[in-house]
């Protein structure tokens, strides 16, 4: 699984970088400091919307519908974004930050962070949530995660109301579930999903599945770890940025 890092790297065709200088009068440096000083809060968001079964539907649905972002992350040749990209990446900036406010002061932080002028990250944004949108779903598919985001972005499986998530781990509970409700008569595990989450895991579901029992292999933590190593940063990140962001998401949030 890619992390946001290597999403916006692998972007239009490895060109992401230097796509949006061009598009923004930036160097290749300038683009890239931008880029490190506004990942970590898109990982913040992302994790944000993982932390429950209601939000992380609402991602998932993103992930799914990102139909300009894919177009965004997959042309090379892009030297611009069109309008209604432009405004899918607003859509996902207001469901990962919230509010314009965040995403404001979000730019204001990058900016005091990486150089650039805050006016110019604010424009930088939209596009970059939609390259991170259009890379996300690229990845899980590739990794066999998108008939679990399909179910996910239309509400979760049936039969899933009234089961309550695991306290401390509440996607590791919904994945669980997803799984068709555990083990079936015959010890395999029940619904079309197992067979995808299986395939993630290197077949550890399936023919392993009796040494996985016998091992206490717990799919659902598996999953919920796959899925969510997409969300890091992948870059270290320096603790008062880190810190100064954390209290941009607190300050407008209210979490």
């Amino acid at each position: 699984m890619m992390n946001l890092f290597e999403i916006m790297q692998a972007a239009q065709g490895g060109n992401a970088v230097n796509n949006l200088s061009n598009q923004f009068g930036l160097s290749q440096q300038q683009t890239q400091n931008a880029l490190e000083a506004l990942l970590p809060a898109f990982s913040m968001g992302l994790q944000n919307k993982a932390q429950a079964p209601d939000t992380f539907s609402q991602l998932a649905g993103m992930m799914m519908g990102a139909q300009g972002g894919q177009q965004a992350f997959e042309d090379a040749n892009n030297d611009g974004i069109p309008d209604h990209l432009q405004q899918e990446g607003n859509q996902v900036l207001g469901q990962l930050f919230g509010s314009k406010d965040v995403s404001r002061a979000v730019a204001d932080q990058a900016s005091a962070m990486s150089g650039v002028s805050s006016a110019v990250l604010k424009a930088m944004l939209p596009v970059v949530a939609s390259m991170i949108m259009g890379g996300l779903f690229k990845s899980a598919s590739n990794q066999g995660l998108g008939g679990i985001l399909g179910q996910l972005a239309q509400g979760m499986m049936p039969g899933m109301g009234g089961q309550q998530p695991q306290a401390n781990n509440p996607l590791g509970g919904l994945l669980g579930s997803l799984l068709g409700g555990g083990q079936t008569a015959q010890g395999g595990m029940g619904g079309g999903l197992g067979g995808v989450l299986g395939g993630l895991l290197g077949g550890m579901m399936g023919q392993q599945q009796p040494q996985a029992q016998q091992a206490g292999f717990d799919p659902a933590a598996m999953g919920l770890d796959a899925l969510t190593k997409m969300f890091t940063t992948g870059r270290q990140v320096q603790d008062q940025h880190q810190n100064n962001l954390q209290s941009i998401f607190d300050a407008f949030l209210k979490r």
